[in-house]
C-alpha cells in the first residue's frame, strides 16, 4: 500500500490493502470486500474479452451506462455485487461459485 502525502490519498493493490485503507476490521466485512474485488476484476476481464461496446453491454445488462463505464474502469465504490454479475453475464462470460470451508 502506498500513501500519497501530497494529495492525502492511498493506493491499495489488493482486497486486503483496501480493507486496511478503509479501516475494516471485521472478518466478515473483509471477506465481502475480497468477494467484491474478485467480482470487479472478473467484470473488467469479461468486458475486455467480449469485444462488446459499453452501449451493447448496457442494452444486454440493463445496467446504467455510467455504472458500466465505472465497472470497465475498475471502480468498486457505488457498484453492487448484482451489477457486477449482470455485466459479466451480459458479456457472455459464465460465472461459477465455489465455497471452501
Amino acid at each position: 500500500m502506498r500513501k500519497n502525502t501530497k494529495y492525502s490519498s492511498i493506493t491499495a493493490h489488493n482486497s486486503e490493502e483496501i480493507a486496511v485503507a478503509l479501516g475494516i476490521a471485521s472478518e466478515v466485512d473483509r471477506a465481502f470486500i475480497k468477494y467484491k474485488v474478485k467480482l470487479s476484476s472478473m467484470a473488467v476481464r469479461a468486458i475486455s474479452n467480449s469485444n462488446l461496446t459499453v452501449k451493447e453491454i448496457v442494452v444486454k445488462s440493463g445496467v446504467a451506462r455510467s455504472k458500466v463505464s465505472a465497472i470497465k474502469n475498475g471502480a468498486l465504490a457505488g457498484i453492487s455485487c448484482d451489477l457486477f454479475i449482470k455485466v459479466i453475464t451480459a458479456t457472455g462470460a459464465k460465472l461459477s461459485f465455489k465455497m471452501a470451508a
